[in-house]
């Protein structure tokens, strides 16, 4: 028996099911993501732990007069990295700030409809230029095993290469996200 626009329920109910499937691949797709970035979070969390002891190192060298160029790099280097490999950790976890005064007073359904919005307007064209730009960055350090330009001069391409990392992680973050809240507002529909 056909409906009001002539699709019967059989057909209704098939592409509910093949939705279904659908749905289930994407989200499972956002899982691994979710998965990897988890990971990546719970690794680079840690480098807080030498972070901590370079600066204690260099509070008691400079208590005793004799600061020391070597901690204050070494502290710019592990601040950098574990700033910047949280990133897409702290996207996981909806830890970032937002301000969100305007869109609490929406329903569910209309926050995750901006989230989209957002993210497609604003955040990818914003990753995707510092995934470029960044990975541009990174490559000319490492053409020429680029230094610090301190006395001590350590290498800095490892740690340039960092931006295009943390690009392409927020990246399949976001991608994440888009899909969970794309997830959503089907379910709500479909349901």
């Amino acid at each position: 028996m056909g409906g009001p626009s002539g699709i019967s329920r059989g057909s209704i109910q098939f592409i509910k099911e093949v939705w279904a499937v659908e749905e289930n691949k994407w989200l499972g797709v956002a899982k691994k993501i979710d998965r990897i970035n988890e990971w990546v979070g719970r690794i680079f969390c840690f480098f807080v732990l030498p972070l901590t002891l370079v600066m204690v190192y260099e509070v008691i060298v400079r208590a005793l007069g004799s600061p020391t160029l070597v901690s204050f790099e070494l502290s710019n280097f592990f601040f950098g990295t574990h700033f910047m490999m949280l990133a897409a950790y702290g996207l996981l976890h909806n830890s970032h700030v937002s301000i969100d005064i305007f869109s609490t007073r929406f329903s569910p359904r209309t926050q995750a409809k901006i989230l989209i919005f957002g993210y497609i307007t604003m955040f990818f064209p914003f990753i995707i230029m510092l995934l470029y730009y960044g990975s541009i960055f990174a490559i000319r350090s490492w053409v020429v095993w680029e230094n610090s330009w301190s006395l001590w001069g350590p290498p800095i391409y490892p740690f340039k290469t960092v931006i295009p990392l943390t690009a392409a992680l927020l990246l399949l973050q976001g991608i994440s996200e888009v899909i969970k809240k794309i997830a959503y507002l089907s379910r709500k529909e479909v349901a």
